[in-house]
């Protein structure tokens, strides 16, 4: 295939080897960029050190927190537009729920929530042996604005707490409860 692209010329070969070069180096360099931007983003802070009875390995924190954002990234959308399927690819079982019922409420009331997320501290405090689960408590810094159509009703800068289970499935970790928890 490469001897068709470039033919016989050896000087072809050079510079399409130095172009092969440049992209994986452009590529290996944009890594540590990607990471930093994965734990500057939602996830302020990830704490593992109470993880029991297992401890939670580097590739699954990474992929722990890169899930969660996204699915708060979701929920942020789905509680703005009042449309609960925004939910489907990372939520299941009670949380989504909850979050669909919530969001039917809001919408047969006229009502809708705009939230400015400004970042997570989680706090991870079981990881089963098997793998199949994962609770942690989160810490969530919130600007929530409750509207009417256009109109603002209210709004506040709160300190949530949640108690958080996430779940694996084939691709990615999903939320299966996050309760909020009474402050104090």
């Amino acid at each position: 295939m490469i001897g068709r692209v470039v033919g016989r010329n050896p000087r072809k070969w050079g510079r399409w080897f130095a172009a092969i070069g440049a992209v994986l180096v452009v590529g290996l360099a944009a890594i540590p960029a990607m990471t930093e931007r994965l734990r500057s983003g939602p996830v302020q802070s990830f704490d593992t050190a109470a993880a029991a009875p297992r401890q939670v390995e580097e590739t699954t924190a990474l992929a722990v927190q890169r899930d969660y954002a996204h699915a708060w990234l979701s929920l942020v959308s789905a509680l703005e537009g009042n449309r609960a399927d925004l939910l489907n690819e990372n939520f299941t079982g009670v949380a989504r729920e909850q979050w669909q019922d919530a969001i039917l409420t809001q919408r047969q009331n006229g009502l809708s929530r705009h939230i400015v997320d400004h970042g997570h501290a989680l706090r991870v405090t079981f990881y089963s042996l098997d793998g199949s689960a994962m609770e942690a408590t989160d810490t969530a810094d919130l600007e929530v604005e409750y509207r009417e159509g256009d109109k603002l009703l209210t709004s506040e800068r709160v300190l949530a707490h949640y108690l958080v289970l996430l779940t694996p499935t084939e691709d990615s970790w999903k939320i299966r409860v996050l309760q909020e928890l009474p402050p104090g």
